[in-house]
């Protein structure tokens, strides 16, 4: 089921969980952080980290950059 609202223009990305903005629609789209093509816009669950070095969510999750993640990505 396709996102509505204000996040329906944002992805997620399957292997780093990064969420971030699709502005251009006939490109390939591709994860800002690693590359990946392995991209959903049917995720839930926001976790917004500024300091991966001292915030423990981010250590259990091995985040190493700031940055918007996912929760659950389907």
């Amino acid at each position: 089921m396709p996102r509505r609202g204000p996040l329906a223009s944002f992805m997620a990305c399957r292997k780093c969980k990064t969420i971030f903005q699709v502005t251009e629609k006939n490109e390939p789209i591709r994860c800002p952080n690693c590359g990946s093509t392995d991209i959903s816009d049917d995720w839930s669950g926001l976790i917004i980290i500024f300091d991966p070095s001292t915030s423990i969510i981010a250590q259990r999750l091995g985040i190493t950059k700031p940055g918007r993640y996912a929760i659950k990505v389907r």
